[in-house]
């Protein structure tokens, strides 16, 4: 393994792309861009699909110890890569892969950027697989760490597309939605959103049930995908 992760890192820096870098920025608060080489996500595609055929057939354990050492870079793209091969093992997750998942969001995960893609390619994927392990996300919601805070929204935006676990989803916001971080509100108002593709009239008696503690952040968010007139009456203080 340690001669491939080599390799990885070798490809990054052979199509890193300054400018790449640069342009994110943009997307970033000061302070907060994550660790980038600069690769292009359609590359980073490739390496992906590319090393999953290359480790498919060994252990799981040790694919999870590849994507661990990945992860330990705080590179972007190296944590996107990882989660490439762990959307791709999804047959082959047991309930307990969640501690893993857990563990790299609560110590690698320092950014929007890598919690989302971390939250909605391997653990909404395993919560669907698992649906006793989402309760597991009201202890996320009430950590001190943003990224734990936001992933429990964020973890239930897969599922919640699909009209699963609305219950959870309400029971998320409801933790979160007095929280101060505008990334974590972002994050309660895409997971509702999502909710709202099958359940639009619950979601939408629900933001307004607490549309006077709900963020503006929040709001907008949760009901982009509604009708003129309920967002209208929703937007109403």
């Amino acid at each position: 393994m340690k001669d491939i992760l080599l390799d990885i890192r070798q490809t990054l820096q052979d199509f890193a792309e300054p400018a790449l870098v640069s342009a994110s920025a943009r997307f970033f608060k000061e302070g907060e861009q994550p660790r980038e080489y600069g690769v292009s996500k359609e590359i980073l595609a490739k390496i992906g699909k590319e090393l999953f055929n290359d480790v498919k057939g060994k252990p799981k354990e040790e694919v999870y110890f590849l994507c661990e050492e990945l992860w330990k870079s705080l590179y972007f793209e190296e944590a996107y890569i990882a989660c490439i091969i762990t959307k791709r093992l999804h047959r082959h997750y047991t309930a307990k892969d969640i501690n893993l998942f857990e563990h790299w969001l609560a110590n690698y995960v320092s950014n929007w950027a890598s919690c989302d893609t971390l939250c909605t390619s391997t653990v909404g994927p395993i919560l669907i697989q698992f649906p006793q392990e989402v309760d597991r996300l009201s202890q996320w919601a009430i950590s001190t760490n943003r990224w734990m805070r936001r992933g429990a929204a964020v973890s239930l935006v897969v599922p919640a597309k699909k009209g699963l676990y609305l219950a959870q989803v309400f029971t998320i916001a409801r933790l979160l939605m007095q929280d101060k971080d505008d990334l974590v509100q972002k994050g309660v108002g895409w997971m509702l959103k999502e909710a709202s593709r099958l359940h639009q009239e619950k979601v939408f008696d629900f933001i307004l049930q607490h549309k006077t503690v709900l963020s503006r952040t929040t709001l907008r968010y949760a009901i982009e995908k509604m009708p003129l007139n309920l967002k209208r009456e929703a937007m109403l203080r």
